[in-house]
């Protein structure tokens, strides 16, 4: 049994599969962005932040902040999952063993805007990010979601990273992952 990471872009799927694995497995879960959010929020100085799309720089620094407890979580007998949706494939590359952890990138490259935005809208609520945007709004930052999407599934191949496209049918997907 490896630890695992899961990222990826916004309203891919990520958290699903993280609690899907968590009770399958006997794992702890690390959601990685309340500590980005706490970080943009408590010290801005240190230029990370918890946006919808991901910043590189951020992404950068996130994943270094992430190396040193990936370092701790390697000389454990117990068996986490982390998840989050601010790190790319090549900053995250730098510091996970390949051997020690299942690397899983979601994101929907293949599906326009409008199309997500039907499925988000039947899923929606109160909790989500999406619930009190416009739809005007929503498929602006679909838009630059499939786009970064697109960008990640690229990197992932190069990397030699699974990429999980959830475009279509999100759940199925997920099934899909955690079935083995």
């Amino acid at each position: 049994m490896k630890n695992i990471f899961v990222s990826g872009v916004a309203r891919s799927g990520k958290s699903t599969l993280a609690k899907l694995m968590k009770e399958k497995g006997n794992y702890n879960h690390i959601p990685l962005d309340y500590f980005a959010s706490s970080l943009k929020h408590n010290f801005p100085e240190a230029k990370i932040n918890s946006n919808v799309i991901i910043d590189p720089e951020s992404s950068k620094r996130l994943a270094l902040l992430l190396s040193r407890v990936i370092e701790i979580i390697d000389c454990q007998e117990e068996k986490f999952i982390i998840d989050s949706a601010h790190i790319l494939p090549e900053d995250i590359a730098k510091y996970i063993d390949k051997d020690k952890w299942e690397i899983y990138y979601l994101g929907y490259p293949n599906i326009e805007a409008r199309e997500k935005l039907e499925m988000i809208r039947k899923y929606d609520t109160e909790a989500d990010w999406t619930f009190n945007k416009s739809d005007e709004e929503l498929v602006d930052k679909l838009n630059k979601l499939i786009e970064l999407s697109k960008h990640i599934e690229s990197k992932c191949k190069a990397l030699d990273i699974k990429f999980i496209d959830t475009g279509s049918d999100i759940k199925e997907a997920i099934k899909n992952i955690t079935k083995d």
